[in-house]
């Protein structure tokens, strides 16, 4: 058997030096793209959790705002009204003649603009507020935190604030900030039964003990009262536009309410809404410096002074556009919270009349 005949050494063919240098070309081409792609993906995904964790906080207060007011009340029962629509007092208990029965409360639920409920300036407490007594089981008596049905009054409004609630040992400047306030009134202090005309007092005080902040970088709340949007064909208290309750975002359960002149089924006199429509608008962080360095410890002008009075379906939509419309063009970045809160107490009567 034969051999096969050797290659010669100089017949052995290897790698130019320009194929060398041309797959380290590629290589390092390949490695390039790998290295941005990777860098992008990371960027964009620090990115997005700096969001969500930007967004955390006002995601927790919008879930409690819903949850709390989920369980508003207003216990009502029936009593006796003469034939002026008055209920029997100490004062006319003498000369009270009962006339009819209708529906009664001692217990209030209230929405409308914040600078009108606590007396304040609109561009430091822009937006709506809401007021109202639920059984959230908040005492001032460490022996009572067992009870976890007893009443309070509760609420909820955006205010201009620094952070004067921040422990002394945190260090860093006061920063000026729209936040979510939420007010706490304790079953012990209640003033809707001493003084009824007093029942929001301690709220008007700047910095009250009975409110705290529930988030900050929040600068916008709207409250809207509703009828259900769905329901039997010909109901008048079905309302598919969400605007016959409270046309002008107001409702106050010891009035008549602005709508009851449209008909008895719009009666707000000591009823809870069936649904409330809750958006919150929040800015993240980096955005609320920007707006700091540019405005100091005054509060930036948003345009909400004209915006959120009339709740038609196309005044709503184009509101909420103007402010999305303004953030964006100033480079702020938002989120817009929105939902609505089903009233368990509500027991919507078209049957009332005004007393």
């Amino acid at each position: 058997m034969s051999r096969p005949t050797p290659i010669p050494p100089r017949a052995r063919r290897g790698f130019t030096l320009v194929e060398l240098l041309l797959s380290m070309t590629v290589l390092s081409i390949l490695l390039l793209v790998i290295v941005q792609v990777t860098s992008q993906t990371s960027n964009v995904w620090r990115s997005t959790t700096a969001k969500a964790d930007q967004f955390r906080e006002a995601r927790d207060a919008f879930e409690a705002i819903t949850r709390n007011l989920s369980q508003a009340t207003l216990n009502t029962y029936y009593d006796y009204f003469n034939s002026a629509g008055q209920r029997r007092t100490q004062a006319n208990a003498a000369t009270f003649i009962p006339a009819k029965y209708g529906r009664y409360s001692e217990l209030k639920f209230q929405v409308g603009a914040t600078s009108t409920l606590l007396g304040t300036s609109a561009d430091r407490q822009p937006g709506h507020a809401i007021f109202f007594q639920a059984p959230l089981g908040f005492s001032d008596d460490v022996t009572n935190t067992s009870l976890n049905s007893l009443l309070n009054t509760w609420g909820y409004f955006v205010d201009f604030r620094p952070d004067t609630d921040r422990p002394d040992f945190v260090p860093g400047s006061t920063r000026y900030r729209f936040r979510l306030v939420e007010y706490m009134q304790p079953t012990e202090q209640l003033k809707i039964f001493d003084d009824p005309a007093k029942w929001l007092d301690d709220a008007k005080v700047a910095n009250s003990p009975r409110t705290h902040v529930l988030a900050s970088n929040i600068i916008a709340l709207f409250i809207l009262p509703k009828l259900p949007a769905k329901g039997p064909a010909n109901d008048p208290t079905v309302d598919p536009t969400g605007a016959k309750l409270a046309p002008d975002y107001k409702y106050d359960s010891t009035t008549t309410g602005s709508a009851a002149a449209n008909g008895a089924e719009y009666n707000s006199l000591n009823q809870l809404p069936p649904l409330v429509e809750v958006t919150m608008v929040a800015i993240d962080e980096a955005s609320a410096v920007k707006l700091e360095r540019q405005y100091g410890n005054s509060p930036p002008n948003f345009g909400l002074a004209t915006m959120f009075k009339d709740a038609s379906p196309a005044k709503r939509e184009q509101d909420l556009e103007a402010l999305s419309g303004y953030l964006t063009a100033h480079g702020i970045s938002f989120r817009v919270f929105s939902t609505e809160v089903s009233l368990r107490g509500a027991k919507w009567s078209r049957e009332q009349t005004a007393n």
